[in-house]
């Protein structure tokens, strides 16, 4: 057969051939082709006995590889018929095993059928193993497992073919590098030591490879997979916060959080994810665009269910200390009367806008693209920026979206809005819903395409976010190709870049919470934030425990997670006081830069040794200071005097 190298005969002649970017991505598949050939070559290994002749034949395989399977398989074929040609043995000093039955003679087995029948003339040990049913001939016979209780590497014919064809393959393979180090473990949200030492990074690979594991045997055997299995493999899936963090100081760059929601995308597609009321709300709320379903969902989650939450947590006050004081260790869902005691043991926030962003300024309406800009300080010329305000700051939080538009306003640019309530679709990959979230995504880029269309006299070089999941999502939105040119960048480095901060107005200390998906890409958070607000900030480290919709579809976990956060609150409570920078009995104010963290944290706000724990956005902060304490309704009103253009898309 021919036979050319790759690196020496066909690699170079090819990159000449193939220049320039329109075709790297012919040449980066034909690297592809030649890595794919490379790990399906079959090697011999001949190691051991060498002296006396019992040579050990080994052949490595990967168990997701068919084709490789089937070559090493006709190896192994070639390999006995050589030994037998030899003068050799089957088995060498070892023991014959099921995968070596169809190399053996009938008189070479006779023995062994003799003596099992007489040792075990009804054949309950092991029924049908190492025997052949009467009338079967050697050439015919291959290795079975049909009545064999011990699993073999027969199977793993039937696993390469799961395997390669499957999700649970895919998996499989993002976690088989895991070198069990244990450097995810400091990082990781959901490891609490003093509740439970199961569900760090490496415990969870653990667990999801045995988990496969056991699929791939119940499959093979067709005994169909075990109920309880799926419900174990949900249990690792919820453990997850999808921070990511893990990802960093992994040496071989495994990303549990992507592997959690590759994890729950299977369990929906298989009708095995769990139903959770809490879950099931939130992503309603989430996935509405009707103005009319979010004013409904607002009344029934914050109007009322916050306001019961509330209640529950003042009335069972001591119970739910006692819990939170000292997670219990778990395995598996807590249950439903516990789950009830921790979904209520840290208080709801109260005090939330009555509407939405966009119902306060009459811009829900999905058919316009709103543009907002202060009649007196603006023209046609003005520097234009695309906000993308996200669901938490315009549904829930509608104040963080409000003074982001605000500080804009202030700052003299033109704002555009999405027409309507969007989503950027991060909460739907993170809960599994891949399909919901390439659909949402899909319908986004296409409306956003058209806004552009629209507005193109604008020339928008910006789009401005103000969350940081939003902000990891949108990134693969391909805005460049939308907006040509342009960038995205945080609210928060946005105002910095316009020279826009606290100054000489800054407070007293503050503790700056980072979100796991921080949005302050540019530079160190903290260098970001003590710019805005003043040097007298200090970082709060630890998960709030909210991670989206984590603190209502598992409350026992985010119970968990919120027992280190609060540890470390009650750190920072006291260095704050030992500074001087706030008083021995003054209430602390938390800053952040998430929507879904500014409601995790404030949840604590009872929980410090002294005075109460105030949580708030940045830029609200820095509206409340720069634009004063009545900034909301003088800026709605301002906008609604004729500061909003609404163009027909």
């Amino acid at each position: 057969s021919l036979r050319a190298s790759w690196k020496t005969q066909l690699r170079a002649p090819l990159q000449t051939i193939f220049t320039g970017a329109e075709f790297a991505p012919i040449l980066a598949e034909c690297t592809a082709i030649h890595q794919r050939v490379l790990k399906g070559r079959v090697w011999v290994a001949l190691h051991m006995h060498a002296g006396d002749g019992n040579v050990h034949t080994n052949i490595p395989v990967n168990s997701d590889n068919y084709e490789m399977l089937q070559t090493a398989h006709a190896a192994v074929v070639r390999i006995m018929a050589l030994a037998r040609s030899l003068d050799g043995v089957i088995s060498g000093e070892h023991g014959i095993g099921i995968t070596k039955l169809e190399f053996l003679s009938d008189e070479e087995l006779r023995p062994f059928t003799e003596y099992k029948k007489k040792v075990d003339p009804e054949g309950r040990f092991n029924k049908g193993k190492l025997l052949r049913e009467a009338n079967t001939g050697a050439a015919a016979l291959h290795a079975d497992l049909t009545n064999a209780y011990t699993p073999s590497f027969g199977l793993m014919g039937h696993e390469s073919l799961i395997m390669q064809q499957s999700d649970i393959g895919a998996i499989a393979d993002s976690v088989k590098d895991c070198l069990r180090c244990g450097k995810c473990k400091p990082v990781c949200a959901t490891h609490v030591p003093r509740a439970n030492l199961l569900y760090s990074p490496r415990n969870k690979i653990l667990a999801t490879s045995l988990l496969v594991e056991a699929f791939l045997y119940e499959e093979q055997t067709r005994r169909g997979v075990s109920i309880k299995h799926w419900e174990e493999f949900e249990d690792v899936a919820d453990h997850c916060t999808v921070c990511h963090k893990c990802l960093t100081p992994c040496p071989v760059k495994i990303d549990f959080g992507d592997v959690s929601m590759n994890m729950r995308n299977l369990l929906r597609k298989m009708g095995q994810k769990s139903f959770r009321p809490g879950n099931a709300a939130a992503m309603l709320f989430l996935n509405a665009t009707s103005p009319q379903t979010i004013k409904a969902m607002r009344v029934g989650m914050v109007g009322i269910g916050f306001k019961a939450q509330r209640l529950a947590n003042d009335l069972m006050r001591r119970v739910a200390r006692k819990q939170t004081a000292a997670p219990p260790a778990t395995l598996g869902p807590a249950p439903i009367k516990e789950q009830i005691v921790h979904f209520i043991n840290k208080k709801m926030p109260g005090g939330l806008p009555k509407q939405t962003a966009r119902a306060l300024l009459d811009i829900e309406d999905a058919d316009y693209v709103p543009i907002i800009r202060n009649p007196k300080a603006t023209t046609a010329e003005t520097e234009a920026v695309f906000y993308f305000p996200g669901c938490g700051s315009e549904r829930l939080f509608s104040q963080v979206g409000l003074a982001t538009q605000a500080m804009l306003w202030h700052a003299g640019v033109q704002t555009v809005l999405p027409p309507g309530y969007l989503c950027c679709g991060y909460p739907q990959r993170g809960s599994g819903q891949f399909d919901k979230a390439e659909k949402m995504i899909t319908d986004n880029r296409v409306l956003f395409h058209r806004v552009a269309n629209t507005l193109n006299y604008l020339d928008i070089k910006t789009v401005v976010v103000s969350c940081g999941t939003c902000y990891d999502q949108l990134q693969g939105y391909q805005f460049d190709k939308i907006f040509p040119g342009c960038r995205i960048i945080d609210i928060h480095e946005y105002l910095l870049e316009k020279g826009i901060t606290l100054g000489a107005a800054s407070g007293g200390g503050y503790l700056y919470h980072d979100p796991c998906h921080s949005p302050m890409k540019l530079q160190d958070p903290m260098k970001t934030v003590k710019a805005l607000v003043g040097d007298n900030v200090l970082k709060n480290d630890r998960c709030c425990g909210e991670s989206g919709t984590l603190g209502v579809t598992r409350p026992d976990i985010s119970t968990q997670i919120r027992f280190r956060k609060e540890e470390e609150l009650k750190k920072g409570e006291a260095a704050l006081r030992e500074s001087g920078k706030v008083a021995a009995q003054g209430n602390v104010k938390i800053l952040t830069s998430c929507p879904s963290c500014l409601q995790g944290l404030s949840r604590y706000g009872n929980d410090l040794n002294n005075g109460l724990l105030e949580a708030d956005y940045i830029v609200v902060e820095m509206a409340n200071q720069i634009l004063g304490d009545k900034w909301l309704p003088e800026y709605v009103a301002a906008a609604n005097s004729g500061g909003i253009e609404r163009v027909l898309v």
